[in-house]
């Protein structure tokens, strides 16, 4: 490996880090993540290239590459970037299944259609953090869960459901899940990769219910089975058995008592009790839980699907609707949030 290309890699990350110095965060864990990042930019810059053997300028490209997608994902979760009520619900149910303050969601936003996901790099990968301590005597206090979502559907709540799913992703990789249930039964790399989207699907249901199988079978309609993912049918059907309460789903049944397992926690269905009377009359919905928080998205969604008669009364249009229903979403989070935050200031 070229030290002129490590060192044009190194003029590339220290320009990149510069430029993101004026980010503002709401969140001081964000700003001591990038602090800390800064610090490690400026001791790789001290380096002396020449003296670096073979594999130690590969981990340094490794530590390089570490950088930049920290970089990228600060940039796009800025005051002015971050779609802020719908990682404040994320965060509600990160909380839910792994209640510490240690990791923090961080979004990019991407042009492309079907770009919701979830990159495990910087919140699983330990080698980063170990070869980070033990050469720079740098250590980070939070890592980053990394979701991916397309920058114009950023305040689109309906959509949004999906991200609930990448979010399952991240429970299911930081416990073993599902990699600890299929070691147990021997199953072959495309039944594992079946049973981590089983697993996300189901809990996303947790919080959303019957949401992001409606934007599923839009998304991926009529997909069938592949390496890596199950056909849409399945994955529609198993989380209407777990939402219906089915005993004889065998799949199911091993996802749950795995989950449990693993994680000391259970899969466990949320009747949503959200009266849908204040967005039928206009107004934000008043949140008093964070089941109820959740919850909206799924009634947002019943609105969508189906007529209702305040609005065609008043002749409103399918884009207006849209828009009413995401307004109403948008505003709903943002009250409660601002009412927790106000409750923690007391």
């Amino acid at each position: 490996m070229s030290p002129e290309l490590v060192s044009l890699h190194i003029c590339q990350l220290s320009r990149a880090i510069e430029r993101s110095k004026t980010n503002k965060y709401s969140d001081k864990r964000k700003q001591d993540y990038h602090t800390q990042l800064s610090k490690l930019v400026e001791e790789i810059c001290k380096l002396d290239l020449n003296l670096l053997k073979t594999n130690e300028q590969k981990a340094l490209k490794f530590v390089l590459d570490f950088c930049f997608h920290s970089i990228e994902f600060l940039d796009n979760s800025t005051l002015v970037n971050i779609p802020h009520e719908t990682v404040f619900c994320l965060e509600n149910a990160l909380n839910e299944w792994h209640g510490s303050d240690e990791y923090i969601i961080v979004t990019s936003l991407q042009n492309n259609l079907n770009s919701f996901s979830f990159n495990p790099t910087l919140a699983l990968n330990q080698n980063y953090y170990d070869i980070i301590s033990i050469w720079f005597g740098i250590d980070f206090k939070h890592r980053m869960i990394q979701i991916n979502l397309p920058k114009y559907l950023s305040q689109d709540y309906l959509a949004n459901v999906v991200l609930y799913h990448e979010l399952g992703h991240f429970i299911d990789f930081k416990y073993k899940i599902i990699s600890r249930l299929a070691s147990s039964k021997g199953l072959s790399e495309k039944e594992a990769n079946h049973y981590q989207e089983f697993f996300s699907d189901i809990f996303a249901a947790q919080f959303v219910g019957k949401g992001s199988n409606y934007y599923l079978n839009y998304i991926a309609h009529g997909k069938g089975d592949s390496a890596s993912h199950p056909a849409t049918s399945r994955r529609i059907e198993i989380v209407k058995d777990f939402l219906n309460g089915v005993k004889d789903n065998d799949i199911l049944n091993e996802i749950k008592e795995a989950t449990k397992d693993s994680t000391k926690k259970k899969l466990t269905v949320v009747e949503n009790t959200l009266s849908d009377v204040d967005f039928k009359n206009f107004i934000p919905a008043e949140i008093a839980s964070n089941n109820e928080l959740h919850m909206l998205f799924e009634t947002g969604w019943n609105l969508w699907i189906n007529d209702i008669k305040e609005f065609e009364d008043k002749g409103i249009s399918k884009s207006n609707k849209y828009t009413i229903i995401n307004n109403l979403i948008e505003k709903s989070i943002s009250n409660f949030k601002v009412t927790e935050e106000w409750g923690k200031c007391i």
